[in-house]
């Protein structure tokens, strides 16, 4: 995963649309939880992709509502952890 808009295709391949409703491309600034996009189910489905998709392991302490808001969100989560693996 190396830009957001790979993170906005992962989140958007998680996410239940309605029945009949057309699933919509993501956008960086998308509101996830204000548009209620994402359920508890998404949200751990999106940490175990993230772990198996992309080797990005999010720390339980990391996955709390304010870090899934919008894609740019968890992105800036994510970059966070990929600088502290760097160290």
């Amino acid at each position: 995963m190396n830009t957001v808009e790979d993170l906005c295709a992962l989140i958007s391949s998680k996410i239940t649309w309605g029945r009949g409703e057309d699933p919509q491309q993501l956008k960086p600034d998308t509101p996830l939880l204000e548009m209620g996009l994402l359920d508890s189910l998404a949200i751990m489905q999106i940490v175990t992709a993230l772990d198996s998709e992309a080797g990005l392991v999010l720390p339980d302490t990391e996955i709390v509502a304010a870090n899934f808001r919008s894609p740019n969100a968890l992105w800036s989560v994510l970059e966070g952890i990929r600088a502290s693996a760097a160290l």
